[in-house]
């Protein structure tokens, strides 16, 4: 009884291992050809607008994310629907700083998190971004593209050019949708 458990367990170990490379390497792409930021949604020379929002447990914080190109990286803002600042931001290739954050959100804890994940946000197509080894990036037949970091975030990019990053391990949910003038 124990040789055929032992005999089945490997069998299946090695035909789990052999679909799965499979499939990784149909759907693979190179971060050259497979940019997740694409000209429709962020212009480096202009004033950059999007639709944000951010699902965290059930709760949505909704509003707007400004997002503009400067020599020293990407400067933003999020404010919520009614004006209020939640905080700004700066991204460059080694790490992501918020500035000026409400007191609702000023604790090390959620500042870290919001950071990485806009970090990973908006370097996700920079080469060298210190993530970038760890990712896998895929696409699928209908065009949306996913950047994976470490089975903790996602980044899907829909055919409508909406952008959605998903922090598996805090289980929080970024959207973004280009508002277009």
């Amino acid at each position: 009884m124990m040789k055929y458990f032992l005999a089945s367990s490997l069998i299946l170990l090695l035909v789990g291992c052999a679909t799965t490379s499979v499939a990784s390497r149909n759907t693979d792409v190179s971060p050259a050809a497979g940019r997740l930021w694409s000209a429709e949604l962020r212009d480096d020379g202009q004033m950059n607008r999007y639709n944000v929002d951010i699902q965290v447990r059930g709760n949505h914080i909704t509003g707007l994310c400004m997002l503009k190109k400067t020599d020293e990286g990407w400067r933003g803002t999020v404010i919520n629907e009614f004006g209020v600042k939640a905080f700004d931001f700066t991204v460059t290739t080694q790490q992501c700083k918020l500035l000026n954050v409400i007191s609702m959100l000023n604790k090390w804890y959620i500042r870290r998190t919001i950071a990485d994940d806009l970090h990973f946000l908006f370097e996700i197509d920079n080469p060298d971004a210190g993530f970038q080894r760890k990712t896998t990036r895929a696409v699928q037949s209908d065009g949306t593209m996913t950047a994976t970091l470490k089975r903790q975030k996602s980044i899907v990019r829909n055919p409508d050019n909406s952008l959605v990053l998903n922090n598996l391990k805090r289980k929080i949910i970024y959207s973004l949708n280009v508002i277009n003038e």
